[in-house]
């Protein structure tokens, strides 16, 4: 059977014509992605309690046409503002969440905190996914939606279990819905980072001198990474370079998950028994 013929990709904007919705975009990781976005012809609306001011974080080349909007919201609400709905996404980039508070044991932490948790890393994808996956497949030209989860939904992060335990659940949940919604032709993949500088882990501001001299030993490519590193592998998911992609988790660590445990030795060659001099 001849197969029918695919149109070749094209020089220029990869998102031309598209609307995409941010939650958590006014800073950081999200508001890399919002910049790519509407840089590449994205008309892009950020969801954020913050709604910016005049922080600049949202500033972008607008020659391609794209725009971002900003709607004042707290996505751990029960309710998706209908601005939402009515915008009729093509896009939707679950980027909210958060540890909350520093490492603690399991045991110290009680069912309230476990709630807060499951608010800002889980129960606003549902709901947001929920919201605008209906008008996606209505509309017949398909979609993406993109979780934002972490490198500790696939690995250990002792003092955070709970959240470890929320993060995975986001990866799982996109990867069982990705393959019941692509007869519809909507893609749900995830992004996990790590190793960022980000508003939550500003690694400029807590690391001294001796190490940041680490950085070789902690990924294979070094860092840190910036959130345009992230907005890179959102900006493939969103558009139609991914378009045969999707139930999968784009890892954007500089190798850290790849890894697995292994560090370079100053000396040459790796180890997964680190020691400290």
């Amino acid at each position: 059977m001849t197969q029918p013929s695919r149109p070749a990709f094209r020089p220029g904007p990869l998102l031309e014509g598209k609307r995409a919705v941010v939650t958590g975009g006014a800073h950081g990781i999200g508001a890399a992605i919002a910049r790519a976005f509407a840089a590449h012809g994205a008309r892009t609306l950020v969801v954020d309690v913050d709604t910016v001011g005049d922080s600049g974080e949202l500033e972008f080349d607008a020659g391609a046409g794209g725009s971002i909007e900003v709607l004042g919201h707290d996505v751990r609400e029960t309710s998706v503002p209908d601005a939402v709905t009515a915008f009729a996404p093509d896009v939707l980039v679950n980027n909210v969440g958060h540890f909350l508070r520093p490492a603690r044991p399991f045991a110290e932490t009680d069912p309230d905190f476990w709630a807060q948790i499951g608010a800002v890393n889980l129960d606003h994808v549902l709901r947001w996914t929920r919201a605008v996956l209906p008008g996606m497949a209505d509309r017949g030209r398909g979609g993406s939606i993109v979780n934002v989860t972490t490198v500790e939904a696939h690995r250990a992060i002792p003092g955070h279990s709970v959240y470890a335990a929320y993060k995975a659940a986001v990866t799982q949940f996109g990867r069982s819905l990705a393959v019941e919604v692509g007869p519809a032709g909507v893609r749900v993949n995830a992004i996990a980072p790590d190793l960022i500088e980000s508003v939550q882990v500003p690694y400029t501001e807590w690391l001294s001198d001796e190490e940041w001299a680490q950085w070789p030993a902690w990924a294979p490519l070094g860092g840190p990474g910036q959130p345009d590193d992230v907005a890179g592998a959102a900006l493939f998911l969103a558009s139609d370079l991914s378009r045969y992609t999707t139930g999968t988790t784009v890892h954007v660590d500089g190798g850290s998950f790849a890894a697995g445990g292994w560090f370079a030795k100053p000396e040459g060659g790796w180890t997964n028994r680190p020691r400290h001099a």
